[in-house]
């Protein structure tokens, strides 16, 4: 993508409601092993069968074993919670589009996110740049 184009999508992009956003890909990861302390939300794993995760029946009949404190088999009730990677940021909602096109299928769930550059005088200065760039090209 040329400079001049960046620009454009730039000015004429819808910022979210955010004044000059900075667009970011993110990818969602499970973090595994937590206390039943910090999350609410577990899976049944079977550490012996390769970590295989119970379907949702042996799940509510290994939840009732447990329930009994009864033997759950091998079983092993595993905590974890989800979280927003950060994966590259972009100039323009489009760049971050055209980045999932060439490299979502490694990525897994993802999304497109507008974040501030509040008192971020280096992203708003090329910001401004690319928007100068693609008025002097126009004109």
């Amino acid at each position: 993508m040329e400079i001049e184009q960046i620009g454009e999508l730039i000015k004429t992009q819808d910022n979210r409601i955010t004044d000059q956003p900075i667009f970011i890909v993110e990818r969602e990861r499970t973090e595994w092993g937590y206390s039943s302390e910090y999350s609410d939300e577990y899976k049944w794993l079977h550490p012996e069968n390769d970590y295989d995760e119970a379907d949702e029946e042996e799940a509510e009949r290994l939840d009732e074993l447990d329930s009994q404190c009864e033997d759950t088999e091998g079983w092993e009730k595993v905590y974890y919670k989800k979280y927003w990677e950060f994966v590259t940021a972009c100039f323009t909602e489009q760049g971050c589009k055209d980045y999932l096109k060439l490299n979502g299928h490694n990525l897994g769930k993802t999304r497109i996110f507008a974040t501030g550059s509040y008192r971020n005088h280096e992203w708003q200065t090329v910001r401004k740049m690319l928007i100068e760039q693609a008025a002097c090209k126009a004109a």
